[in-house]
């Protein structure tokens, strides 16, 4: 496989921003999903009662069998949707985990790197040393 340079991999997640962007009011009303700001696909997906049943007859492995099947379908279909909007290798699943008995979360994202580690990157480092950068040079400049 080719290596992409991190300018194009920029490029090529801004047209996954403006995408998104023009998707938003889609994902929210359709599938529940928000899109957080480092432009991440998130939702917490609830397994109806109908689905699981009589809970006390099950054991937690038996829970998370029954389970995986809905968050398949979710992810299905959200998939499905992205796809038929042009994203069709610009997203991937980041994380599937369980954050209670009968939900679980979705974490869609940026294929080519994790947008929240670019954004923090961001967030944390350059924007930090450029700060502290500004602030030497206008102390040099005016003493």
């Amino acid at each position: 496989m080719k290596r992409i340079s991190l300018f194009k991999k920029i490029s090529i997640f801004r047209a996954y921003k403006k995408s998104l962007k023009s998707i938003k009011t889609e994902l929210e009303q359709t599938f529940g999903a928000r899109i957080d700001n480092a432009w991440r696909i998130y939702n917490v997906i609830n397994i109806p009662n109908e689905v699981i049943g009589e809970p006390y007859n099950l054991r937690k492995a038996d829970i998370d069998k029954i389970a995986e099947s809905s968050v398949k379908e979710y992810t299905t279909e959200l998939s499905k949707f992205l796809n038929t909007k042009g994203l069709q290798e610009l997203y991937d699943f980041y994380e599937v985990k369980k954050v209670d008995k009968y939900s679980y979360l979705v974490v869609i994202g940026f294929s080519l790197f994790k947008s929240n580690e670019y954004y923090d990157t961001i967030r944390y480092k350059i924007l930090p040393t450029i700060s502290v950068i500004s602030i030497i040079l206008l102390f040099i400049l005016f003493l």
